[in-house]
């Protein structure tokens, strides 16, 4: 369901009839008027209202507001306006103007975060990296509570192992979770046997759904059924989008 949580709105006169364009990013013309946002190019933000030429718009530079969608969009992606000022997926270097907030298809109007930074559109990853030390793993939390500080999806989960386990029928189960919620899939079975070679990558199971994460969010990884290891470490890299 789309939302807004404005935090800064301007007012701009409307350099063309916008009368037809609310919810649509638009930029500033060489006269400082409001006009359509092209394909790939900055906007100054989303249109709120319905201004025809000449008259006041406000403008959402900075916020969670309403877009309609020229495209097939999921939560966390980048996005930049087409050539009607409606947000759909970034790609090489079209300027980043927002991220969604929710699923959409062209057409419908979704919440997304205006950011308004002029930067490459491509999808950016980062990846969260935690040396694990298997021995001191025990049921409960492995990580508590941390906060990205910025919106996206966590997509993959996977241990590299840097120290063999030796010592047989040794065991615990991971699982991802976002505000204490748990992330659907995600879940890292580690024993003896698969992490016993150096340099095996042990892949969680795939991410389904509830993996969203919002900028004020937190994540945690959480440890059950555990066997205690007696030996092995490993890093833990968790895929972020």
């Amino acid at each position: 369901m789309a939302v807004e949580e404005i935090v800064y709105n301007t007012s701009v006169i409307a350099g063309a009839d916008l009368s037809a364009r609310q919810f649509h990013c638009v930029k500033l013309n060489a006269s400082g008027h409001a006009v359509l946002s092209g394909a790939g190019e900055n906007a100054l933000g989303i249109l709120q209202d319905k201004p025809g030429l000449g008259q006041v718009g406000a403008v959402c530079g900075l916020g969670k507001s309403m877009a309609v969608l020229g495209a097939i969009v999921t939560p966390g992606q980048n996005l930049t306006p087409d050539a009607d000022g409606r947000l759909v997926p970034a790609t090489g270097n079209d300027a980043v103007v927002a991220v969604a907030a929710e699923s959409g298809s062209a057409g419908d109007i979704c919440s997304v975060y205006v950011l308004s930074r002029a930067t490459s559109g491509a999808i950016q990853k980062s990846i969260l990296s935690i040396p694990v030390k298997l021995s001191k793993v025990a049921n409960g939390d492995l990580l508590t509570s941390f906060t990205p500080g910025f919106p996206g999806r966590i997509v993959k989960a996977s241990l590299a192992v840097t120290d063999p386990v030796t010592t047989a029928d040794k065991a615990a189960t991971l699982n991802l979770e976002i505000n204490s919620a748990d992330v659907s899939g995600g879940v890292l079975a580690l024993t003896s046997a698969n992490c016993g070679t150096l340099g095996t990558v042990v892949n969680a199971t795939a991410i389904t759904g509830n993996n969203v994460f919002d900028a004020d969010d937190t994540i945690s990884i959480e440890a059950s059924n555990v066997t205690a290891f007696a030996e092995g470490e490993g890093v833990l890299l968790v895929v972020l989008m």
